[in-house]
């Protein structure tokens, strides 16, 4: 798809900021444009702690400390029911051993994925109940789980749900739901992993008591793609940190046989490094490895687990890649990419593990939402991601009729569908989609912060820069401008399709590093250029504990500005 560029204009109000808060003006111009106010600016730079909301502010937390302490001062059965992805797992191991801190008798269960499914399983639950398990605590699941939490109610068994996901019209009959749905009072964008975090909190009743858990907020917060604004910004700076000198055992041996640095990790870590080998375990093989990964003392058993879960995951993409291959295959061969603005593509031979990192890359791929499905004796089931413009949850809520089942929240979903509707569904969808001209044309739209010139991006740029993190959806890391850079050399291919180059002004004063992940072959078929205007993210790369720059390739066009004439006029000394 083309990309349409669109460069935002200078704030001449920054440079004054700049000066006084000692940043670059390009820096200060994205924190207002991001509707921080100047007075906002330092706190915004510095999150703290102490800025989270009480937990109790959520308007069922009290009953929920109530009922868990009450299950424990009578000696009731606990269940912690999670689910199989990251953040359902990191909040299982945040809430199991608070639970267990306080002297409860507490069990975790981890549905699989293919046998299954998400959510509150009925049949599972009716094996679970001869244990005698009086409370149910869910951990990313259960706000649409009305049919199960009503079957545990008329069971003598109560139900406290930790969600983050959208209810339907209805809410379940559970003692206590722990999300900002109900009542609007919370942070609405937390995880449940953060959610899980409020409540150890609360149940602890001081907020240093659970400072420990950070590290598992951050690799869930990041790994289900929670957006980093509000107190998730706060938590994943702070989480960050902590999973940085973690003494968790598992996360420690899961970096080193994921080849992460502690000393450097970073949200591109935990979403390229630890998120897919925890999820790999949920897609392949069985969730409870990784949650005893994270739970466990037993420095032997985490690397055992680490390996495990390495494994899973070499297994996830070998298969991952064979049916995004035959997905672009089919979107090429049948032109779907110049028909339909959002895809629903079916097969009866992709794993169902894969469904969601395929349509994830399909989005990626040609900036379309992306519905990928598998079909099994006439009944499709599959996942959805989008783009961040499109809420792919309320536009296939409106085709719920067609559908088994069905949940998630904006950017991804996951359904259950016949193979018959399949179709009309299909249908449907792009007829909706066509209604949104303005997704359309946002999803188009490539928005770049500032014009530079490569001599802007010294060491004290990328500080600067960094102070804005951590990065994600909802903070995105900027996108760079630089005009009439020359290619120095012939480019590289560094594994299966990244690009590796190099570039320089016109003067051939400064020099980068360019990097382009999954774009080595698309960069051998452009047309030739003597100049490029080049969109990037710039980073700071460290090689043998030595840093430095380079550029992050998103995209580029042949340069019509005569060389020399780009870059911002530092007003910094």
């Amino acid at each position: 798809m083309t990309r349409d560029w669109v460069v935002h204009p200078k704030n001449d109000t920054a440079h004054a900021l700049a000066s006084e808060l000692k940043i670059h003006p390009a820096i200060v111009e994205i924190i207002l444009r991001r509707g921080i106010a100047p007075s906002e600016i330092f706190n915004f730079l510095n999150p703290s702690l102490a800025a989270l909301q009480d937990p109790f502010v959520f308007q069922d937390m009290a009953k929920a400390v109530e009922r868990i302490r009450t299950a424990i001062s009578k000696k009731e059965k606990i269940l912690v029911y999670g689910d199989y992805d990251v953040d359902g797992v990191t909040a299982s191991a945040i809430l199991y051993p608070i639970l267990k801190k306080l002297g409860a008798e507490v069990e975790v269960y981890i549905p699989q994925r293919l046998g299954e499914g998400y959510g509150l399983n009925q049949p599972a639950l009716e094996k679970l109940l001869k244990k005698k398990f009086s409370l149910v605590i869910t951990a990313d699941n259960g706000i649409t789980g009305i049919e199960p939490i009503k079957f545990l109610k008329e069971k003598g068994v109560d139900t406290l749900v930790v969600d983050h996901h959208i209810p339907k019209n209805t809410l379940p009959p559970a003692v206590a739901i722990v999300s900002a749905v109900i009542g609007e009072k919370g942070d609405p964008h937390l995880a449940a992993c953060g959610l899980a975090f409020k409540l150890a909190w609360a149940l602890l009743g001081n907020l240093e008591s659970v400072k420990e858990y950070l590290d598992l907020v951050a690799v869930g917060t990041v790994a289900d793609l929670a957006p980093v604004i509000g107190e998730n910004r706060i938590l994943l700076r702070h989480g960050l940190a902590a999973l940085a000198n973690t003494k968790r055992k598992g996360l420690r041996a899961l970096m080193a046989a994921a080849g992460i640095s502690p000393k450097n990790v970073g949200t591109r870590d935990i979403a390229f490094g630890l998120g897919p080998r925890i999820n790999a375990s949920g897609r392949m093989g069985s969730p409870e490895n990784a949650f005893k990964l994270l739970v466990t003392d037993n420095e032997l058993e985490a690397q055992n687990l680490a390996q495990i879960l390495e494994d899973g995951n070499r297994d996830r993409q070998r298969v991952e890649a064979a049916a995004f291959e035959e997905a672009v295959e089919r979107v090429e061969l049948e032109g779907l990419h110049e028909t339909e603005k959002i895809f629903v593509l079916d097969n009866p031979d992709w794993h169902q593990g894969v469904l969601g990192i395929v349509a994830a890359r399909l989005v990626e791929r040609y900036q379309r939402p992306s519905i990928v499905l598998s079909v099994k004796n006439g009944v499709a089931k599959g996942s959805g991601r989008s783009t961040s413009f499109y809420s792919i949850f309320d536009n296939v809520l409106k085709c719920e009729e067609l559908l088994e089942s069905f949940g998630g929240h904006a950017q991804a979903c996951g359904l259950t569908i016949k193979e018959e509707n399949i179709a009309i569904f299909r249908k449907k969808l792009n007829e909706a989609f066509q209604e949104e001209k303005d997704s359309c044309r946002l999803a188009r739209e490539l928005a770049v912060e500032s014009e530079l010139a490569l001599s802007d991006l010294d060491m004290k740029f990328l500080q600067d820069l960094e102070r804005l993190s951590p990065f994600g959806p909802g903070n995105k890391k900027p996108l760079f401008l630089s005009r009439a850079l020359r290619v120095k050399g012939l480019p590289k291919k560094r594994g299966k399709d990244t690009l590796q180059c190099w570039v320089s002004d016109a003067l051939g004063k400064t020099t980068c590093e360019l990097i382009g992940f999954r774009m080595y072959g698309r960069w051998r078929e452009r047309p030739e250029a003597q100049a490029l205007d080049i969109v990037y993210q710039p980073a700071l790369n460290y090689f043998n504990g030595i840093a430095s720059i380079e550029l992050q390739l998103e995209d580029w066009r042949a340069s019509s500005l005569p060389a020399g004439q780009a870059g911002y006029a530092s007003v910094l000394s």
